[in-house]
């Protein structure tokens, strides 16, 4: 298996967003190069050279910041101790040691953080009968099996750069790598990985369900912060319930997405999402909604304005107070436990899903205040009677002076500045296209994305 099939034109593997030719090529040649004159380049086998090629991708690949990747010289010293010690096991016929070399690499792949990255998705394959019907050959003749080993890879990469290793771990995870790279040799790494899933996926279980016992219904923020210590330390687990999850949520999220269940969050949560739709995008969103399949949750400006503009440290807790409030005013069992696993989702598996969920959720918001006008607020002494109101620097500075009084200076703060960096710009294009934001924000009500 060719891991590392790189052309001078493509992409450099680094992530750089340069040409490989004209990024880390150099590097690599050069890493290569000197790995080779250490273990003799000339004298290897097929497969010798292929995990030199390999290793010296993961030497000469550039990082963002270095790290302490070993240079080239020692890499190439300890794989080579690592070829003679294994190939005397085997002239010996010492099974012992050889079994002894995987378990010393399942202790890596639990210790090392970024190694604990390394599993393999066995939920994917549960067919409710014995683990031993688990076809290692076809998963790894597969597509799932090269994502499996490109991904190894890289996450050995990482490792090496960034965690501690001594000199003896580094020639046990170099000893991993040439059983990873050779199609021979494969399956004693996956073992080692298949191994390693099956304990952690146990070990993680326990630990949470010691945690459900501790806290009960009682405190689930003690849950969800306890919860997270266990994805950090078996990042499979959180894998596997984040797949586990997804059907479970999608009641809660389609009744949502179709008004059974209407969110309400502070305007001053929302209030730069607001102005980045009026603020020409209108045009942008009603294109990307025409297209089947593409939510426009998923538009680029409106993330923007969401994570870059800062608005999520407002949006979040706000949206996931009202969901624990839905929760508890909810009768119906099914979309009652569908919340819960939502709520679950949103606070403790930070991963894309999660982040599309926040923007779905982001843009209902926006749209619900966009579809409601006219909108008051008594106790601020402010009413909203159309889309231009959201962008009348008088009425927004006497929301930010109530928000004040109640001493909510942060968000106060937040609404002066979204005013000030997008609320000229949204006011003139409020007044001429009034009417076409308020039936896309009516329009984009029904639309349910598959998750």
């Amino acid at each position: 298996m060719d891991i590392f099939q790189v052309e001078r034109n493509d992409g450099c593997p680094c992530g750089s967003g340069r040409k490989f030719k004209r990024c880390c090529q150099d590097r690599v040649e050069d890493a290569v190069r000197r790995i080779g004159q250490v273990i003799g380049m000339s004298g290897c086998t097929a497969e010798g050279r292929e995990i030199i090629e390999t290793l010296g991708f993961l030497s000469g690949l550039q990082a963002e910041d270095e790290g302490h990747m070993p240079d080239p010289e020692t890499l190439g010293k300890i794989l080579k101790e690592a070829w003679e010690e294994e190939d005397d096991m085997r002239s010996r016929k010492d099974e012992g040691a050889l079994r002894g070399l995987s378990l010393q690499l399942q202790v890596l792949l639990g210790e090392k953080p970024y190694l604990r990255h390394i599993r393999v998705p066995v939920w994917l394959f549960d067919s409710g009968e014995d683990d031993e019907d688990f076809d290692i050959v076809e998963y790894l003749t597969g597509t799932g099996g090269y994502l499996f080993v490109t991904e190894a890879v890289e996450s050995i990469r990482l490792s090496l750069l960034y965690d501690d290793y001594t000199e003896d771990e580094v020639k046990i995870l170099l000893t991993g790598l040439g059983w990873l790279v050779v199609d021979d040799t494969r399956g004693l790494f996956f073992q080692s990985v298949l191994y390693k899933t099956r304990c952690d996926l146990l070990a993680a279980g326990k630990e949470a369900s010691e945690i459900f016992e501790k806290y009960g219904d009682e405190n689930k923020l003690g849950v969800y912060e306890e919860m997270r210590s266990i994805f950090q330390k078996y990042p499979v687990y959180k894998k596997m319930l984040s797949a586990d999850m997804l059907k479970g949520i999608n009641p809660a999220v389609k009744a949502i997405s179709q008004g059974e269940i209407k969110i309400n969050v502070p305007l001053y949560s929302v209030l730069g999402g607001i102005y980045a739709i009026i603020s020409g995008l209108a045009d942008s969103f009603t294109s990307v909604f025409s297209r089947r399949g593409v939510f426009p949750a998923l538009i680029p400006p409106l993330e923007d304005v969401l994570l870059d503009g800062g608005e999520l440290i407002f949006f979040f807790p706000e949206v996931v107070n009202f969901i624990g409030e839905a929760i508890q005013e909810n009768r119906d069992d099914e979309l009652e436990s569908s919340l819960g696993k939502l709520l679950v989702y949103l606070t403790c598996l930070h991963d894309e899903i999660q982040l599309t969920l926040l923007k779905l959720l982001y843009m209902r918001c926006i749209c619900t205040f966009l579809d409601e006008l006219p909108l008051a607020l008594p106790e601020a002494g402010v009413e909203f009677g159309a889309p231009k109101d959201f962008c009348d620097g008088k009425l927004v500075q006497q929301y930010a002076g109530y928000l004040e009084s109640q001493g909510m200076a942060e968000e106060a703060g937040h609404v002066r500045d979204v005013y000030r960096s997008m609320g000229e710009q949204a006011r003139v294009k409020a007044e001429t296209q009034e009417k076409e934001l308020v039936k896309l924000a009516r329009a984009l009500f029904g639309e349910v994305p598959v998750l």
